[in-house]
């Protein structure tokens, strides 16, 4: 049996794998500045070359690999903080993980997620975290989705600037992707509306370009950590290396001055500990209200029904531009734009969003 263990570095991806039939150290592979292609196809190719068995070690930092891996037929497991010796988290830790703790790990099948068999404690993380999401939320360090704090008395309708639509925020989670991106940024600038994106930062490794273009055309980009992390698992270390590499690669890419101000935690994993930090690194954190579940693939007529269904003013939309098949996205946007549009919504950028659910008197990111 050989086990692969999947780490990560500031130029991509490195894997480490060993034998459990011998004593020798693992062998190491590096790809760097590449597309999450190449690593998968060499991890299934290595997979159809054990003859006696194979599997791939993650951990929660890293959720990038499970569901490409588990569609073309690959074991893998995720490792949790509590086996991981001292939070080590390199390719070799992992791998050797794999050869002498087995039992400790946990399979993740192929119609489940990166962080399945958390859910419970993820969603009482989530519960904890409301008292620090209402303050953050006033102080304009958090973007919540729904009804807006401003009112007629502080100089606009509820909901919106004065005299204007009420507002909607659209973004996009888990590119650039090379192809869906594109297709997506096309179907914005036919129909004149802003969108957020928000990025893995291995991602934007591999498509610059992509990014330089999104930047270009006026949309914001945000940080999505840099390898679909649940950051609550993170200590110190590695969440100022997840979320400044990413922020790091995006600056570079689109030729900015500073770094991006915007954060949407991956699987929106928060507990108020993380909240905290985050408000602390300067970076304000954007949930989200109107869930498409895009990714699931229900159909585009599904994923634009599920956004007028959900949505009211000052909500926050959730679809994908990367990460998958996104077709049914690009093909469902129009849909959405005009029906919001007729609805009698505004398509809005994240700050102007924001600047709408400040209470007055207090600045945004003040």
């Amino acid at each position: 049996m050989r086990f692969a263990g999947v780490g990560l570095t500031r130029d991509g991806y490195r894997i480490a794998v060993l034998d459990t039939a011998v004593s020798r150290p693992a062998t190491v592979e590096v790809y760097e500045h590449c597309v999450l292609e190449r690593p998968v196809a060499r991890l299934v190719e290595l997979a159809q070359l054990a003859p006696d068995g194979f599997a791939v070690v993650v951990d929660s930092g890293n959720g990038i690999f499970d569901g490409s891996l588990a569609a073309a037929g690959v074991t893998v497991f995720r490792a949790d903080p509590p086996v991981l010796t001292d939070g080590r988290v390199t390719a070799e830790a992992l791998a050797e993980l794999g050869r002498s703790r087995p039992e400790a790990l946990v399979a993740l099948g192929s119609g489940g997620w990166t962080m399945s068999g958390r859910e419970e404690g993820i969603t009482a993380a989530e519960r904890a975290s409301g008292p620090v999401e209402r303050r953050l939320a006033a102080e304009g360090r958090l973007l919540l989705g729904g009804p807006v704090r401003r009112t007629e008395a502080d100089g606009g309708a509820a909901g919106t600037g004065a005299g204007s639509a009420p507002m909607v925020a659209l973004t996009f989670d888990d590119g650039p992707d090379p192809e869906f991106t594109p297709q997506v940024l096309d179907v914005l600038r036919r129909y004149d509306a802003p969108a957020a994106f928000f990025c893995i930062g291995l991602h934007v490794l591999a498509h610059p370009g992509v990014v330089r273009r999104t930047a270009a055309e006026g949309h914001t980009l945000g940080n999505h950590s840099w390898s679909h992390a649940y950051l609550p698992d993170l200590g110190p270390i590695g969440l100022r290396e997840q979320l400044g590499h990413t922020s790091e690669a995006l600056a570079e890419a689109a030729g900015l001055d500073g770094p991006v101000a915007w954060l949407r935690p991956p699987y929106g994993g928060r507990s108020p500990e993380l909240l905290d930090t985050v408000a602390d690194l300067g970076l304000t954190t954007v949930l989200w209200d109107v869930e498409t579940n895009d990714w699931a693939l229900p159909g585009p007529e599904v994923i634009a029904e599920r956004v007028f269904r959900q949505v009211r003013p000052g909500s926050v939309v959730l679809m994908h531009d990367g990460g998958g098949d996104r077709a049914q996205t690009v093909a469902a946007l129009p849909t959405v734009i005009t029906g919001l549009r007729e609805r009698g919504y505004r398509l809005v950028g994240l700050g102007e969003l924001l600047a709408a659910r400040v209470p007055a008197g207090r600045g945004v990111g003040t």
